[in-house]
């Protein structure tokens, strides 16, 4: 099993340790080789949870995204949230603002350093 050098204890060898931890989720060239982004579709409201991390979820009708309190994600969390529902979708964050999405739009939500974002924008259909 691959694991990180451990300080002290792999003299001489710390550096083909490293590449060898490095190999289980990159090829020679540094590519990520990990398993497939998770993508699911939400026809109804739906809350965003901690499992929701590194995932993609797809709304098939106008429906409310609500982010949970500040903390509940935890730092590093993101989340990227697809409007295909022909309608309006709403981010309902813990504070006051929502951000709303128009069909075809895309959003990342993150949790970064004690705040939560939304980043968002159009996307555009190439095929």
């Amino acid at each position: 099993m691959a694991n990180l050098p451990t300080p002290g204890a792999d003299s001489g060898t710390w550096g083909d340790t490293l590449n060898t931890y490095l190999l289980v989720g990159h090829d020679a060239d540094g590519n990520n080789v990990g398993g497939k982004l998770v993508e699911s579709t939400k026809g109804t409201g739906y809350t965003l949870t901690a499992a929701n991390n590194s995932q993609r979820i797809v709304a098939t009708a106008a429906i409310t995204i609500t982010v949970p309190a500040l903390g509940t994600l935890a730092n590093g969390f993101e989340c990227e949230v697809v409007n295909d529902s022909g309608g309006t979708v709403t981010i309902d964050g813990p504070g006051s603002t929502n951000v709303t999405l128009s069909d075809g739009e895309v959003a990342c939500i993150l949790e970064v350093n004690s705040k939560q974002r939304v980043v968002k924008g159009a996307s555009t259909v190439i095929s």
